[in-house]
């Protein structure tokens, strides 16, 4: 596959990142940090592909990507309610993230040469159990059509991508200089990505809008 057709793929997170700007001003404000999720990830293709042309590398990119995205989702969780009832696991987990990716990138010397494959599996398997225990929630207190509950999508988005990116960076860990596997394993993250963007979009389209907007646009009018 063409490295223009991936770079494509990678870019449909602009779809659900402009449904989000469209809908900010009246969506709950427990669905914000899933907007600021969507933008981490579209600066970071953005400076992921200047820096591959600059440098012929992102690895900073990457590696310090992940530590803010692995912080934002910790804290999305956090305004649903299951990790403000739990204020101590929040910590304990802020604390693992931070000493793991430290490790990883500065102790190690990952950081510019190499990527933190230990961190991406603990964050995403930690993303992986949230998203489980939140679906399992909704399906017990949800009355309607999950498919069209913005928080099961978002679920179902993390989900996918937290399974996806596990096996990947323990194949990658394991064999690391088998460079065919690796090159399809990357063209088959391009169209997971793409998909889970769209479902993303689909996420954003169905947030709930907060409690006071319709009242206050009727006092404005």
């Amino acid at each position: 596959m063409s490295n223009t057709v991936t770079q494509l793929l990678s870019f449909t997170i602009i779809f659900p990142m402009i449904l989000g700007l469209i809908r900010m001003h009246r969506i709950r404000a427990s669905y914000q940090p899933f907007l600021l999720l969507l933008l981490l990830a579209l600066t970071s293709e953005v400076v992921s592909e200047v820096s591959i042309r600059l440098t012929k590398s992102n690895a900073i990119t990457s590696n310090i990507y992940t530590l803010l995205e692995a912080g934002v989702i910790l804290y999305l969780f956090y305004t649903w309610g299951f990790l403000k009832k739990r204020p101590r696991l929040m910590i304990f987990l802020a604390i693992i993230y931070c000493v793991v990716w430290v490790f990883e990138n500065l102790y190690m010397g990952l950081l510019a040469d190499g990527f933190s494959s230990y961190f991406v599996m603990l964050y995403s398997l930690v993303t992986v159990l949230l998203s489980i225990n939140e679906i399992n929630s909704l399906i017990a207190a949800f009355g309607g059509n999950l498919f069209r509950n913005a928080k099961f999508l978002i679920c179902i988005g993390l989900i996918i991508m937290g399974v996806y990116s596990v096996i990947t960076e323990g194949f990658l860990l394991i064999d690391p200089d088998n460079s065919r596997v690796s090159r399809n394993i990357f063209n088959l993250f391009a169209f997971i990505n793409a998909f889970v963007n769209i479902v993303y979009a689909i996420a954003v389209w169905f947030i709930p809008v907060r409690d006071d907007y319709y009242f206050s646009k009727r006092f404005k009018a």
